[in-house]
């Protein structure tokens, strides 16, 4: 059964200027380390920390909460299959909130273009 569905859409030239600027700390604020990685190594970095940044949000809009500390980016990871496909791996408080509202498969997409990204998240039960 579907219990939430989000989408979110990332300009990547707002993204570029954020991990460009001289303060890391967006970055380090909103990534993990293994998602800096793995953007990093892509020719336009920015691409990807854009459709990671919009499934995040995404996934805060399919899994509501009232809880302001429950809606950390960090506790968000969006990874890659060994084929390639990507997917969501919760930590923390929010995968705590998932587990209360019984999420037992998280879908993701991930698409971008030169100037913007896009990410679904559908969460099952």
């Amino acid at each position: 059964m579907i219990i939430g569905v989000g989408i979110d859409m990332m300009p990547v030239a707002r993204m570029d200027a954020e991990i460009r600027s001289e303060d890391r700390g967006f970055r380090d604020q909103i990534f993990t380390p293994g998602e800096i990685a793995y953007c990093e190594e892509k020719r336009y970095p920015a691409r990807h920390y854009a459709a990671r940044f919009a499934a995040k949000e995404a996934l805060f809009k399919a899994l509501p909460s009232r809880d302001a500390e429950a809606r950390s980016f960090r506790e968000i990871e969006i990874r890659n299959q060994p084929g390639g496909a990507p997917e969501v791996v919760l930590h923390g408080k929010t995968e705590g909130l998932a587990r209360s509202l019984r999420v037992s498969r998280i879908l993701v997409s991930l698409s971008h273009t030169d100037d913007l990204a896009a990410a679904c998240v559908v969460l099952e039960s």
